[in-house]
């Protein structure tokens, strides 16, 4: 049965998707003493708030919630969209720089505004019910189903091998669900896993043509340890000499009428078999698509949004019309005429730098062309074939952001991100994290800075949940592993002292990165890319 929530077990936020925006207008009204206009663009998970006009400003405006170089509403709006304000004061040659002091007022009132708006939402009992039932039928409404392959007889399989329950498991929940994400430690035997899984979805003829990405390093020895595996597996092994230019061609006519078990690509080769012009021309324009549907949303609404959103959808329209042209010319070598219709990606944080749109301070990232390759590809073979198309293989789901888990979300439950309404970036974010300013080192090594990141999970229950709803996590300790014993019987830490160039030279560093950080110097001179970069190497080898 659903686990039912009471109220105090919800953060409610700012910014959450499943607040509505009348919500935060009663909240400006009661608390604020303001009449605002607030909108809500789920398409693109961005909130607006804006003092309505002919209103008048109360002293809790730039007093109580505020500042009188930031009010209360310049702070809701900031707050609804996940993002700290800042103040910034105009210099005489027209820059702007922060204002320190200013800038720690304002974030001090928007983080009371962020608390009282967290009590205010359950202080009515008949809000406090509407928003605690919506937030469980969302988010607590799921029993994660257990997968047991004790059952599955794996015909073909070599009798030599013997595979363990866990990698049993993990083959009957891709056969069941299609669509999994292997988050098994290192040593849980991945490989295996993935070659059992795609030979009995093409046995029990769920996928016909099944394709693996692998490192570039790992071609052969992927492809060796799937015939250790299975003896009279046909594959196709796309190494270089396939995928060069003068024989791409025949590599995919070879692809699309063969009769193979399998299909073994590196990255690299992966990424030189693109998806078609008119298919990738479609995967823009439904980005587009998604912008043009919030603009006539908002002028259907309040309007608040309009100009921004003018601005955002002809940006990209220039980005598009440059990736367009920079793609490959459609000269028959087509991903989709190969005739793959599952894909197995092992290693699949090689592909987490995809673009993040986000107002977030450090969150956004313009992405990799890697990683909007292969989103382009999931793209299409989910327009063909139905959501259950991909499986991912890695130790590392999420290693240095949080957004690597939305990331990994988005590629294999898009459908149920967009279901409980944080297909958005922004949105997932409001619901599932929040920031947190700690004292890290600088850069240089040399100092230290109060520095605010994206660096907290909330509602961690009901996200767990959803991400396990794809993913199938098998740490060390859930796998008792064999493992070597170590010498002593604990790890040892060794520490090295630094020499007294080493020292000086690090010092040398902390100047350089004061000059930048003062822009005394030409970045294309020095930069804080070369100075973390040198005072890597020098940690190393001076």
């Amino acid at each position: 049965l659903p686990r039912q929530l009471e109220p105090a077990d919800i953060t409610a936020r700012l910014g959450s998707p499943w607040i509505p925006s009348r919500d935060v207008e009663y909240f400006a009204g009661e608390v604020l003493d303001a009449t605002v206009d607030v909108e809500h663009l789920p398409q693109l998970g961005h909130w607006s708030a804006r003092l309505r006009d002919g209103s008048r400003r109360s002293v809790a405006l730039t007093s109580e919630w505020g500042t009188s170089r930031a009010d209360a509403i310049t702070l809701l709006d900031a707050a609804l969209n996940q993002r700290l304000h800042t103040v910034t004061d105009a210099t005489d040659d027209g820059r702007r720089v922060r204002n320190d002091a200013e800038t720690l007022a304002a974030r001090d009132k928007q983080e009371a505004l962020t608390t009282r708006f967290s009590t205010w939402v359950w202080e009515d009992p008949t809000r406090a019910e509407r928003l605690a039932t919506t937030y469980n039928d969302l988010f607590s409404s799921t029993v994660l189903p257990h997968h047991d392959g004790s059952h599955l007889t794996l015909p073909g399989l070599a009798g030599s091998f013997s595979p363990r329950d866990h990698q049993r498991a993990a083959v009957a929940r891709v056969l069941t669900d299609g669509r999994t994400l292997l988050a098994h430690a290192v040593g849980a035997g991945k490989t295996a896993t993935m070659v059992m899984a795609a030979m009995e979805l093409r046995r029990l003829g769920s996928a016909s043509k099944p394709a693996v990405v692998v490192p570039n390093h790992m071609l052969e020895q992927f492809s060796r340890e799937w015939l250790q595996i299975y003896p009279t597996a046909r594959i196709l092994v796309a190494d270089r000499e396939r995928l060069s230019k003068g024989r791409r061609k025949e590599f995919v006519a070879r692809a699309a009428t063969g009769d193979w078990d399998g299909i073994v690509f590196t990255q690299s080769g992966f990424a030189r078999v693109p998806l078609g012009a008119d298919l990738m021309r479609e995967y823009l324009a439904g980005e587009i698509e998604t912008a043009r549907a919030a603009l006539a949303g908002s002028r259907d609404g309040k309007g608040l949004s309009v100009k921004k959103l003018e601005r955002r959808i002809a940006q990209m329209e220039e980005n598009y019309k440059r990736l367009l042209a920079e793609h490959t010319k459609d000269d028959g070598v087509r991903f989709e005429e190969t005739g793959i219709d599952f894909l197995f990606c092992d290693e699949a944080h090689a592909y987490k730098n995809r673009r993040v749109d986000s107002s977030i301070d450090g969150a956004a990232n313009t992405g990799s062309q890697r990683a909007q390759d292969l989103d382009s590809k999931l793209w299409a073979l989910r327009r063909a074939h139905g959501p259950r198309v991909a499986v991912f293989a890695t130790a590392t789901p999420v290693a240095n952001s949080m957004a690597e888990l939305w990331v990994m979300q988005t590629y294999l439950q898009p459908d149920q991100l967009e279901a409980v309404g944080l297909r958005p970036f922004d949105a997932w974010a409001a619901t599932f994290g929040r920031t947190h300013t700690a004292l890290e080192l600088a850069p240089d090594g040399s100092s230290y800075r109060m520095q605010t990141r994206f660096a907290r999970f909330q509602n961690v229950p009901e996200l767990l949940t959803l991400y396990r709803q794809v993913a199938d996590v098998r740490t060390l300790e859930d796998l008792d592993l064999p493992t070597p014993a170590i010498a002593g019987g604990q790890a040892e830490t060794v520490v090295v002292d630094p020499s007294d160039n080493l020292v000086d030279y690090v010092l040398d560093l902390a100047a350089r990165a004061e000059r930048i950080r003062n822009r005394a110097v030409d970045p294309a001179e020095d930069n804080m890319l070369k100075v973390t970069g040198d005072g890597r190497r020098a940690a190393l080898d001076l």
